[in-house]
């Protein structure tokens, strides 16, 4: 080779000569060659004239390290594969509103906010940082219905403002959703769904507290809320600490608002991700089967189901597995002002199968004490 590439520097004006000891080549180009001035000149010229596609590929010898994972970003990412798969789409709104809905949606802030003010904002309606996601969304529901959109069901991951004491500003990210119209189904299911209810919204909202572990039990309270629809809306909570809100749009809202009465909810994902586990571990599989009994009992209209759930828990028998509700009916034969809600609960015991005997006492101990506790008729 040695022969080839004093040819080729040959051909290029250029006095090579090679040591007999040192077996190293001593190159002289020519005076109009001001741009040969060290070893990997002479090596780009030989590639050029030979041909760069005469020089084998090479692999590097050494592995690319890879950067490590941001927890944050993966539990987003989980959140938004959840939501895609309960059928809704991702917007991204800017965050700027206007200070008449700054001052309706207030967000998740603990006291009324102070708004961050724009020194120069894109337009009068866009002169603060919001305080909410929600009016973001609404206005994404007020675009598809003016282009004959059937149904509109979006979610929003970004951050919220508020301008702290000091007067700096303070951000806090949060996922807000919006559900209105029927959901199309696909697959096995195919064709359109029905309209989606509270308890649709609800169990949404249920999931992803399930993602990222929020512990049982989470408490459901009704609150006053001035945008939500005073008797289809929710506070979320656990363990005092507010984590969100849910319901049905107001109706006088919806009508100064000029769009319809959607389902919302909003969270605090700053707040979830506390929750949220480093590492998921995996738990062995129970040896023994679970025994089901349901209780159904008769109630005030306005009574929250999750007290009685929170009660059996805290009753501290070992053999109780699980609560749920799974049932709530009005109408006859239940009374005016009254309501039935159904209980199921899930008995287990670690080291045997249970008996249809000591479930079946522990269970009716359960049952009279909740009657009296609560004063509460129990149905047959």
């Amino acid at each position: 080779e040695r022969g080839e590439i004093r040819a080729l520097l040959a051909a290029l004006g250029m006095k090579a000569k090679s040591g007999a000891q040192t077996g190293r080549m001593r190159v002289v180009p020519p005076t109009s060659r001001g741009d040969i001035a060290r070893e990997a000149d002479l090596i780009e010229e030989i590639a050029r004239i030979r041909g760069y596609d005469r020089i084998p590929t090479t692999l590097p010898s050494t592995g690319v390290p890879g950067g490590k994972r941001d927890a944050r970003v993966v539990w987003e990412r989980r959140l938004r594969s959840l939501l895609a798969g309960e059928g809704l789409t991702e917007v991204i709104n800017l965050p700027f509103t206007g200070e008449g809905l700054n001052r309706r949606f207030t967000g998740l802030w603990d006291a009324p906010p102070t708004a961050v003010a724009l020194l120069n904002p894109l337009a009068k309606d866009y002169a603060e940082m919001r305080h909410s996601l929600i009016p973001g969304l609404l206005e994404n529901l007020r675009f598809n219905l003016t282009h004959k959109a059937e149904s509109f069901w979006a979610y929003h991951l970004g951050k919220v403002f508020r301008q702290s004491e000091g007067g700096e500003s303070v951000e806090r990210q949060c996922i807000a959703g919006l559900m209105y119209g029927t959901r199309p189904r696909r697959g096995l299911r195919a064709g359109a769904g029905g309209a989606p209810g509270f308890f649709e919204c609800k169990g949404l909202v249920e999931s992803i507290l399930e993602l990222f572990r929020v512990p049982e039990p989470v408490s459901w309270t009704a609150e006053a809320t001035a945008i939500l629809h005073p008797g289809q809306s929710a506070a979320v909570r656990y363990d005092q600490v507010d984590l969100g809100y849910l319901g049905r749009l107001h109706p006088d809202l919806s009508d100064q608002l000029a769009v319809p009465p959607a389902l919302v909810f909003e969270l605090d994902l700053e707040k979830l991700l506390e929750y949220a586990p480093r590492r998921i571990t995996s738990r062995v599989l129970p040896r023994f089967p679970a025994v089901e009994r349901d209780v159904a009992i008769v109630v005030d209209r306005d009574f929250a189901s999750q007290q009685i759930v929170r009660w059996i828990q805290n009753l501290g028998e070992a053999l109780i597995e699980q609560v749920e509700v799974f049932d709530e009916y009005l109408g006859a034969p239940v009374p005016e002002g009254k309501k039935s809600l159904a209980y199921k609960i899930s008995y287990r015991a670690d080291d045997r199968t249970l008996t249809d005997a000591e479930v079946n006492e522990l269970h009716r101990s359960v049952v009279e004490r909740l009657g009296k506790t609560f004063h509460a008729e129990l149905r047959s």
